[in-house]
């Protein structure tokens, strides 16, 4: 399942990426060039690490944990290193936070690394 979510998340970040860079959605989203390049580094490492399930498992919970920290930042901001931050992007970023760090939680490969650990 993990492999599937960070897939598609790639996906999406790749397309958004390019999307913002032709359309930067101003009065939504206010999608920066800086922005669109971490969307676009972001789909790319998520493509790279969607090859395996423990990849993709580690991929959601680093990825979630920085999307969490980026969200909380927004609430704080309206502009960091050229990313703007609006209430529909703080309102995404937690959304992707939580869902990446859900799956990559209870994802069966998460389980099974920890059983490995613990023993």
């Amino acid at each position: 399942m993990a492999q599937k979510f960070v897939k598609v998340l790639g996906i999406i970040f790749i397309i958004l990426g390019i999307v913002g860079f032709i359309l930067p959605l101003e009065s939504i989203f206010h999608l920066t060039p800086v922005h669109n390049i971490v969307h676009l580094a972001s789909g790319f490492v998520a493509l790279l690490m969607s090859g395996t399930e423990a990849k993709a498992v580690l991929y959601l919970k680093v990825f979630g944990f920085v999307y969490l920290l980026v969200a909380i930042l927004g609430l704080f901001t309206h502009e960091f290193i050229g990313i703007m931050f609006l209430v529909a992007t703080n309102i995404l970023h937690f959304i992707i936070a939580f869902g990446s760090l859900y799956v990559g939680f209870t994802s069966p490969a998460s389980k099974s690394a920890n059983k490995t650990v613990s023993h």
